[in-house]
């Protein structure tokens, strides 16, 4: 019996075939572009469930989950592209442009000495 146990885990082990493991090193830019991708493409799709982007889906007749699907299935380049049209949109500009101005008015109230945000900046 023992022998027949031998004989069969024997036989077991022998056709069980060696497998081997490939490994490539993939480099840091296409790591980034894939992280990157994902993050864009998330990116998109919280913005599909905001109120206004649904009003307006809703206006054009376009239906959401359509819409998302569209956004799933876009490459990296379409993305890329859409991304780019989105930064370029004037409420994009808006945003920097608000931010620079508190970030001047700041600046003025430093110098007149009303606040003290910059340490840099002495006041008159």
């Amino acid at each position: 019996m023992k022998q027949l146990m031998v004989i069969i885990l024997t036989i077991f082990l022998s056709s069980m075939s060696a497998t081997t493991a490939f490994a490539d090193v993939i480099p840091s830019d296409k790591v980034i572009a894939q992280q990157e991708y994902a993050y864009n493409k998330q990116q998109i799709l919280a913005m599909l469930d905001t109120e206004a982007v649904s009003n307006k889906l809703i206006a054009l007749g376009v239906d959401k989950a359509h819409a998302k699907s569209r956004i799933e299935n876009m490459t990296q380049q379409e993305l890329l592209s859409f991304q780019q049209q989105l930064n370029d949109m004037p409420a994009g500009q808006g945003i920097v442009g608000t931010i620079v101005t508190v970030l001047v008015v700041v600046a003025v109230l430093d110098v007149m000495g009303i606040t003290d945000v910059y340490p840099f900046i002495r006041p008159l």
